[in-house]
């Protein structure tokens, strides 16, 4: 089933922030989704402007020009916990071969349960898609090295979660969604930063992983802002409080985070103001606020 989404009139410019558009939420992003997507192949599993997006990543290929400790890499990539003393750049690229194992793992049940179906809300269906992607676009980043990903189960804690939001109601699912989502925003974030800073002497390697990132945080940004507009102030003040109080622990279910970042650094991170507004101005194009959190 092919899914066209129409941009309304008042839309055909650069959509970021759905309070600016006229728009309702819900009416706003599906108009950002036309043009951040395309047009959704269920059956196939695609969005044509992401399938694009990959085939121009494919027509200019970027490789690492220096090297990483490829051994380690392979004997740590199927690890639940990483060896001790393996350096930053490899502990760098293990965290990215594994950060969107959690997505992974819940678009597949929610497949294998029938949770996301052709006859599913237009949204509910690039959200699940776009999960996809990620686990695509941090694949492209571990193979400019000429490293490979493996799939694997994410540890007890996500997998506990994804669990409970398949199975709870809507109404319980959206705070601990947004949460995760909240997560997501600020680990991408932070471990594209300390991937700029790692390979910085490789300035075409710098600039595809700035790319690649950028997707997938203008891809969290929006989805935070969509769950927030499905809720009210007492659902978004409950969201805000489980990102405080659990945002590193769910971080730390990368055992390589905790390596690369030390916990003074991770609570900095995390406990800092978290402005959605202020994050998508960094992500023009990428990112849509449909609602403040």
């Amino acid at each position: 089933m092919d899914v066209s989404l129409h941009a309304h009139d008042t839309t055909r410019r650069t959509l970021t922030d759905g309070r600016s558009t006229g728009l309702a939420p819900h009416e706003g992003y599906l108009a950002f989704l036309a043009g951040r997507d395309g047009h959704l192949t269920f059956e196939c599993r695609q969005l044509s402007t992401r399938e694009t997006f990959f085939e121009d990543l494919t027509s200019d290929p970027v490789r690492a020009a220096g090297t990483v400790n490829r051994q380690a890499y392979l004997r740590n990539a199927g690890r639940r916990r990483p060896e001790h003393g393996l350096d930053a750049r490899t502990l760098w690229l293990l965290a990215t071969a594994k950060a969107n194992n959690a997505e992974r793992f819940a678009v597949g049940l929610a497949d294998l349960f029938g949770h996301v179906t052709e006859e599913s809300d237009p949204i509910r269906m690039h959200v699940q898609l776009q999960e996809v992607y990620h686990t695509r676009l941090l694949a492209q980043v571990v193979h400019m090295f000429d490293l490979p990903v493996r799939a694997q189960a994410p540890p007890l804690m996500a997998r506990a979660l994804v669990k409970y939001l398949l199975a709870a109601p809507v109404a319980w699912q959206l705070p601990v969604t947004g949460m995760a989502e909240m997560v997501g925003c600020v680990l991408f974030r932070a471990l594209r930063d300390r991937g700029l800073a790692l390979f910085a002497d490789d300035p075409p390697v710098v600039t595809r992983i700035r790319r690649l990132y950028d997707e997938i945080i203008g891809d969290e940004i929006s989805h935070v802002g969509y769950i927030a507009a499905q809720m009210g102030p007492r659902g978004r003040r409950l969201t805000r409080t489980l990102f405080r109080l659990f945002s590193v622990r769910l971080a730390l279910q990368l055992p390589e985070v905790g390596l690369l970042f030390d916990r003074a650094e991770l609570r900095r991170i995390f406990h800092a103001s978290f402005s959605l507004d202020e994050m998508a101005t960094h992500f023009p194009r990428l990112a849509y606020v449909a609602a403040p959190i």
